[in-house]
């Protein structure tokens, strides 16, 4: 029986037989939040909602995550339903949204130990983790050092001089406390960091290059300490598990967790560790629909830079009445796009939300609207009605386009007299293509060609004046 799985995100795996096994199943929809590391970490929201599997009418259905779980002696591989056994677009999407130039879903074959694949995972959430806690400063604590010298400062440590000093030699023993990035906690950091670039020198390098603040905490690391010996580090782990509870260095605290579970992964282990079984992590997972918003941003941002400005979720409260009176909702849409002469007016010529789920690349195709895409529709038409804008569109991945244009839905806000009635509403999809000869560099061309078509879609709707929609309804 082989130890590797292969399923697909957003699809029914009822049929798989190796997740008839009982013990395997019940493994995979019990998995919780706090087992795995996920890409971008989850909210707290997030965490009591997340299932790798879930039961719906009887069948078990994959969630929106890809990635890499860890089941006692099995390995799950849950690739993208776009993707065939290159898995060329989930690496394509992750390096054009994130800079993630690594071929972590390459050569998956039964047998293999994926253990390497599931650290370099890994390291690309302790960089990221690493960056953000960066931009609130390195983490500092007070230290006390102990020296025996000429250059007094702090307090004399009587007991010790008369230990260190019985002849008048012009030294003396003293100790005293600095507020520092020297100390434990960021040792074990960099330490972590270090040997992730001796196992995987090129993976670390492509990381760093886009993330200079990383590089450049690394190399402060560097000149105060050196990285711990084997034997070191497993002090360290012993020592520094307890948690980072200042406010300021919060985000530290995530870092210093990953440390500890890749030194961990790499072999690195304490005996009569009580919190490696609350610590154990079965893998690693990307949130693709997280992934499809930030590639919709990587496309555009280029493409209209000239003449438009791109926020991504952009936010903007409102006032709603429900039934105990006045109430407040944030509208935060996954891109805004602004004439960039009218950026400060908060009204977006465009508003686009990126859908990855299954259910709009059907509707893509012609087949019926499911109930989630109609609650879709909703929630743009929410965010027009807010912002004041008359155009908005989702954008959706397909394998096979019904027509090249964009699908144009008609809407109406409300039928209230002096309304609105020009607001409009677009379905974008963009063409797949199929890994064909197992080329990366064929699928990026044509997967280019693919973008490139959506991007002048875009433009020709900005282009798209208000006159001109009011014509083309008098028209119908």
């Amino acid at each position: 029986m082989s130890n590797l799985i292969k399923l697909k995100d957003y699809s029914n795996v009822s049929e798989k037989n190796e997740l008839t096994q009982e013990k395997l199943r019940e493994q995979l929809l019990k998995l919780s939040a706090d087992n795995v590391f996920s890409i971008p970490e989850m909210s707290d929201e997030e965490k009591e909602s997340f299932r790798v599997l879930a039961n719906f009418n009887g069948k078990l259905w994959t969630q929106n995550y890809t990635g890499i779980l860890q089941i006692e002696d099995r390995n799950v591989f849950i690739s993208s339903r776009f993707d065939d056994d290159s898995c060329f677009f989930t690496q394509y999407i992750l390096d054009k949204a994130l800079g993630m130039k690594i071929n972590i879903f390459q050569d998956m074959k039964p047998g293999v130990n994926h253990g390497g694949i599931l650290e370099q995972l890994l390291a690309f959430i302790f960089v990221e983790q690493i960056e953000h806690a960066c931009r609130k400063g390195l983490y500092r604590r007070y230290r006390t050092y102990e020296c025996n010298d000429s250059r007094v400062k702090g307090k004399i440590d009587i007991t010790r001089h008369i230990r260190l000093n019985p002849l008048n030699n012009g030294k003396i023993a003293y100790s005293y406390r600095e507020y520092t990035i020297d100390n434990d906690v960021n040792k074990l950091i960099f330490t972590a960091y270090t040997y992730l670039q001796k196992r995987y020198p090129d993976t670390m390098k492509s990381l760093e290059k886009r993330r200079k603040t990383v590089g450049e905490c690394m190399s402060k690391f560097r000149n105060i300490m050196q990285p711990a010996s084997r034997q070191e580090a497993q002090k360290l782990v012993q020592r520094e598990r307890r948690k980072i509870t200042h406010s300021v260095y919060h985000d530290w605290e995530e870092v210093r967790k990953t440390a500890i579970i890749l030194l961990r992964h790499m072999g690195i282990s304490v005996e009569n560790d009580k919190d490696k079984a609350q610590n154990k992590i079965h893998g690693v997972l990307i949130n693709m629909n997280w992934i499809w918003e930030k590639y919709l941003e990587s496309i555009l941002k280029d493409k209209l830079k000239e003449e438009y400005c791109l926020k991504a979720q952009h936010e903007k409260k409102i006032f709603f009445l429900n039934g105990e009176g006045q109430g407040k909702r944030t509208l935060k849409p996954d891109l805004c796009i602004f004439k960039k002469e009218n950026v400060n007016t908060n009204t977006p010529v465009l508003i686009l939300d990126a859908k990855y789920k299954n259910a709009w690349s059907k509707a893509a195709v012609g087949e019926e609207f499911e109930e989630s895409v109609r609650e879709d529709c909703f929630q743009i038409l929410s965010y027009m009605y807010g912002f004041g804008c008359n155009k908005s569109g989702i954008f959706c991945p397909v394998v096979e386009a019904e027509e090249e244009a964009p699908k144009l839905l008609d809407y109406t806000i409300t039928d209230e007299p002096g309304s609105r009635k020009y607001e409009k509403f677009y379905l974008l999809p963009l063409q797949i293509p199929k890994s064909e000869n197992n080329n990366f560099k064929n699928f990026k061309n044509e997967i280019k060609d693919s973008e490139d078509k959506f991007a002048a879609q875009v433009k020709d709707i900005l282009l798209l004046k208000v006159k001109e929609i009011l014509e083309n309804l008098e028209q119908k």
